[in-house]
């Protein structure tokens, strides 16, 4: 017997650990592997919020001969540490790691993977076929697996197509297992994570992307009689919502209307939907009126606590209405980023219409999708962009620190030489935005690193602090201060005020220099999440609530003097 183990930890400890892409390579080899009686599959690991040790870990799979590892951000140093203790203890165990977090363009991270792992799928690439191939290779050469049998392997030529309009659910295939983490995950008051998959693929080819199905490629349907199965088994384990892994949801819109109808008459929520990447805006509105019929006015929502402590809760408006993704206003930063979209004014438009759909219905508004400091954007753009974020009033949500992923055309030396790009290595030592802190476990203090953007063509170093800090400044200030000067200023004009007034502040040149030290390539790298020792937010937020009196001083002088002028004028 061959034994086969598969880590994928979580992206904090206080979710279940998205082991799906295990169940699917179980669920196809046992259909399609040559040896498939001869293969044992372990139950992957899923307890990350009382593990301590990598001891602890091992211990539930260390009878395996196979370790699969899927890589992403969140988890790849983890994955890296565990893979060398696994070497360091038994070396004769084969390592493999997978996912769309590689190195492909990272070459100190592409090493280091080499030296750990005995083989490697390259990014985005079909894990079905890779598995299929590798156990088969494992039986034909007797345990000594043959590099060039392997299709999507890192260093192999051979491909093979995988195929998603399969006849059987994945869902019902793995229910007992289903079953079995979620009463783990209600015991424990973990986020019940589990995703579902209707197609795969994407067809656009945006710079800053790896994503799982692969980019710049087909779309591929599940049957859509299938999809019903996978959404009954998940709701028949106890499952409430999952979170839609499409990447064009309506791209095939009476398929995808009818299984979002579907999940949604059975009281199961699709959560997180990607809606079609077009520039069409009649259609984009079309998306969220037909979610918005579905959905009603009517529904008993109950919202989590404040910060997500209540996993359990039912899922917010904010989760089933499509969020609005935008990344830039900048026409030109679109376009450097090969990623196809609405056009400036119609992104303001579709916030305008965003938020009159959830005013009308009541729904809190979902996130808003924006990327901080995109290369071909300028200081004109982010202050610009106060305008979306002023009609769509949506207060949670910040624009997204610009992550050059590993293995995304972004990252290519090539591609940062052409547009000027100076980057930084800094590290999340915060889950996300709400500032979660994991529990005592092996992610306490836990330090994802990666590079995000100093500087680029068109905005410098000194331009990229004013942004850092103004996109945690800006939503308290058009929320709390700005219904006061509706009649003297539009968004963009009031934040970029508000700059001026914060930057005479003594207490903000201290700030600056955290600041700047935060973006400065040859000091050790820094949590973009905290400033102050704390989580940034609400370090800014604390600062701009003791220097307000300041602040409005300021802008009502300036109201005054644009008054004088006025009123001289005539």
């Amino acid at each position: 017997m061959l034994k086969i183990a598969f880590v994928n930890p979580p992206h904090a400890d206080w979710s279940l650990a998205n082991n799906m892409t295990y169940l699917q390579i179980q669920s196809h080899y046992q259909r399609f592997g040559s040896y498939k009686e001869q293969v044992e599959w372990i139950p992957a690991p899923y307890r990350w919020n009382c593990y301590t040790s990598f001891t602890e870990v091992y211990a539930e799979i260390c009878e395996a001969d196979i370790f699969l590892m899927s890589s992403y951000v969140w988890n790849a140093e983890i994955l890296d540490e565990f893979s060398e203790y696994i070497k360091m203890r038994d070396p004769e165990k084969v390592l493999v790691i997978g996912g769309p977090h590689i190195g492909t363009n990272d070459a100190d991270l592409l090493q280091k993977r080499k030296r750990i792992y005995d083989f490697i799928c390259q990014p985005t690439k079909p894990g079905e076929a890779f598995v299929e191939d590798l156990i088969n290779s494992w039986f034909d050469n007797q345990g000594a697996i043959a590099r060039e049998d392997i299709s999507w392997e890192l260093s192999s030529f051979k491909s093979k197509k995988f195929v998603l309009d399969q006849d059987y659910s994945v869902y019902e295939d793995h229910f007992d297992h289903l079953s079995e983490v979620l009463a783990y995950a209600r015991k424990h008051n973990l986020e019940p994570f589990v995703v579902l998959e209707t197609t795969r693929g994407c067809p656009y080819r945006c710079v800053y992307c790896e994503w799982g199905g692969g980019i710049n490629t087909r779309i591929q349907k599940k049957n859509l009689e299938i999809v019903k199965r996978d959404i009954l088994s998940l709701k028949k384990a106890g499952f409430r919502s999952a979170y839609l892994t499409d990447a064009n949801f309506g791209v095939f819109k009476e398929r995808d209307f009818e299984i979002y109808q579907f999940a949604w008459d059975n009281q199961f929520y699709l959560t997180d939907i990607s809606t079609v990447k077009t520039p069409n805006l009649e259609l984009r509105k079309e998306l969220v009126d037909f979610c918005s019929e579905v959905v009603g006015e009517d529904h008993d929502t109950v919202y989590k606590e404040e910060r997500g402590t209540d996993m359990w809760g039912r899922m917010e408006y904010v989760s089933i209405v499509p969020t609005v993704s935008i990344q830039s206003i900048s026409d030109t930063a679109m376009k450097i980023a090969e990623r196809v979209d609405l056009k400036s004014a119609d992104k303001i438009a579709l916030s305008e219409y965003l938020n009159q759909v959830c005013e009308k219905r009541g729904y809190p508004k979902p996130a808003l999708e924006l990327i901080l400091a995109m290369p071909g954007s300028t200081l004109d753009d982010f202050y610009n962009e106060m305008d979306v974020i002023w009609n769509f009033k949506a207060w949670s949500s910040f624009r997204h620190d610009y992550m050059f992923l590993p293995d995304s055309t972004l990252n290519s030396e090539t591609y940062k030489e052409k547009y000027g790009i100076e980057t930084v290595k800094v590290y999340s030592d915060i889950v996300d935005e709400d500032g979660i802190d994991n529990f005592n476990s092996l992610y306490r203090n836990k330090e994802t690193h990666y590079e995000t953007i100093r500087s680029c063509f068109s905005f410098s170093e000194v331009e990229m602090r004013e942004m850092w800090f103004m996109n945690s400044a800006s939503n308290y200030l058009l929320k709390d201060i700005y219904p006061e000067f509706t009649n003297y200023y539009r968004p963009p004009e009031f934040a970029r005020k508000c700059f001026r007034e914060i930057r005479k502040l003594t207490e903000y040149s201290v700030i600056d220099e955290d600041i700047k030290d935060i973006f400065n390539p040859l000091t050790p790298a820094r949590s973009i999440r905290r400033l102050g020792g704390t989580f940034r937010v609400e370090f800014i937020e604390r600062f701009l609530k003791r220097n307000i009196l300041l602040i409005k001083d300021g802008l009502l002088k300036d109201c005054l003097v644009g008054d004088y002028c006025e009123n001289s004028f005539l």
